[in-house]
C-alpha cells in the first residue's frame, strides 16, 4: 500500500499533516487545503490494481455528498483524482469522535442519546428528499462533533460515509447482494431485496439509538451470518425488555423503527 509522508504535498492541492486510519485499500489524512487553508478529512485508494468496486464506491460518495447540503452531513470539499494517480475524497474536519466511540469511553445520558438521534432523523431526512438512501447507518457513522475528551458545548451529529448510498430507484447491486453492516441492518437489505428505500435506514436509525440506550444492538449473535441470520427470522426485541425504565411512547417509537415489515415503520424520516 502506497502511503504518503508527513508534509508531503498531494494533487497540487493538499498538504498531508498525518495518516488518521486505513482499511484494505484505502487510507484517511488529515491534510491541509492549500485552496482555503482548512483541514480536511483526505480518503484516498492507495493500492495498485484495486477492485473496481471500490473505485466506485469512492466516486459514488463524491458524486453523493456533491448534491447533499445539510449541517447534518459531512461537507465536500472536492472529489476525484489525485495528480499521483489515485482517486481521492476530501471532506471537512470534524473535530471530534463518533457515537461508538463516545459510548465507549462515557455513554451519552437518554436524553443526549435522543437529541443525537434526532439530529441523524433531520439529516436523512435531508438525503431521502434528494432521493438518495444511505444504506450504512450505523454508530460508527455519525461524528459526534464537540463530543471528544477537553471539548465543551453542544454535540452537533454528522452522517458521514455514503460510500453505499444510492438512489431510492437505482440497482445498485444484483439480486442476493448484501451491502451494509450486520448488526444494523433491515430485513430487506439483509436479504438483498431489490426496491430497499429511505425506511432501511429508519431501521439502522432505529438500531443505533437501540444500542445507544441499551447498551447492544437489537439483534446480536457470535458471528455476522448469526446476526443476519437472526434478522431474518427472529423479531427484535422491545426496548423495554432490556432497558424497563423506557417511556412507553419511545418503546413503541422504538418498536415501529425496528418493525420487520418495512411498511410498519414510519414512513420517512421527518
Amino acid at each position: 500500500m502506497t502511503a504518503f509522508a508527513s508534509q508531503a504535498s498531494v494533487g497540487g492541492r493538499f498538504l498531508i499533516e498525518r495518516e488518521i486510519g486505513r482499511g484494505a485499500v484505502g487510507i484517511v489524512y488529515r491534510a491541509i487545503d492549500e485552496v482555503t487553508s482548512q483541514p480536511v478529512a483526505l480518503k484516498v485508494i492507495a493500492i495498485s490494481g484495486v477492485d473496481a468496486g471500490e473505485e466506485a464506491r469512492f466516486r459514488r460518495e463524491g458524486r453523493v455528498l456533491a448534491g447533499l447540503v445539510h449541517p447534518g452531513i459531512v461537507r465536500l470539499v472536492a472529489f476525484g483524482q489525485l495528480d499521483e494517480g489515485m482517486p481521492y475524497v476530501a471532506m471537512e474536519w470534524l473535530d471530534g469522535e463518533d457515537i461508538a466511540q463516545r459510548q465507549r469511553r462515557a455513554p451519552l445520558p437518554l436524553g443526549a442519546c435522543l437529541d443525537v438521534a434526532a439530529q441523524v432523523a433531520d439529516a436523512l431526512g435531508a438525503a431521502h428528499s434528494a432521493g438518495i438512501v444511505h444504506r450504512d447507518v450505523k454508530p460508527s457513522n455519525v461524528i459526534l462533533v464537540g463530543s471528544a475528551p477537553g471539548q465543551s458545548g453542544p454535540i452537533v451529529a454528522k452522517l458521514v460515509d455514503f460510500g453505499v448510498a444510492s438512489a431510492e430507484d437505482a440497482k445498485l447491486t444484483r439480486t442476493g447482494a448484501i451491502i451494509g453492516t450486520p448488526a444494523y441492518m433491515a430485513p430487506e437489505q439483509a436479504r438483498g431485496d431489490e426496491g430497499v428505500n429511505a425506511r432501511a435506514d429508519l431501521y439502522a436509525l432505529g438500531a443505533t439509538l437501540f444500542e445507544m440506550i441499551s447498551g447492544r444492538p437489537p439483534h446480536i449473535g457470535p458471528t455476522p451470518i448469526a446476526i443476519l441470520a437472526r434478522l431474518v427470522t427472529t423479531p427484535p426485541p422491545r426496548l423495554s425488555d432490556i432497558y424497563p425504565d423506557v417511556l412507553p411512547a419511545l418503546d413503541d417509537l422504538m418498536a415501529e423503527l425496528l418493525a420487520t415489515d418495512p411498511q410498519e415503520r414510519p414512513k420517512d424520516a421527518g
